[in-house]
């Protein structure tokens, strides 16, 4: 179910974001949507390109990895399902008390959880990748 969202000024000038394509930028505004009150969500890209972008040729995979990337959204696996998780999204977004109440059927993201992307063949691996902690 879509949601509304909010869009702040700085998202125009955000220096990172402007290295995302222009399709890309409106593909992570259109994530907002579609995500839970967490910023998570079910990978799906065949549906999220209908829902998000549907008479755009463009490539979802290849604009969600490049949003990976540059640390916007993160990969997760559970339960023999790949999500998405939306960086700083309760930062920058104040989801309506009910959608809080109501709860969500998607497993939190959990660092432990993430996935290896292989940018050049723009393939999830969905093999669990061990979180290595800095020194």
């Amino acid at each position: 179910m879509a949601r509304s969202r909010n869009i702040k000024p700085g998202f125009f000038v955000n220096e990172d974001l402007g290295n995302i394509h222009p399709l890309g930028r409106l593909l992570f505004i259109g994530l907002w949507t579609i995500a839970d009150f967490k910023g998570d969500l079910e990978w799906r890209p065949k549906r999220i390109k209908a829902q998000l972008l549907p008479y755009d040729n463009c490539d979802i995979q290849e604009l969600a990895n490049n949003l990976e990337q540059y640390g916007f959204i993160r990969y997760y696996y559970c339960t023999g399902t790949t999500y998405i998780h939306i960086y700083n999204f309760d930062i920058h977004q104040n989801p309506h008390i009910n959608e809080k109440r109501n709860g969500s059927q998607i497993p939190e993201f959990n660092e432990s959880l993430t996935l290896a992307i292989d940018i050049k063949q723009f393939a999830i691996k969905t093999e669990q990748v061990p979180i290595l902690s800095e020194p």
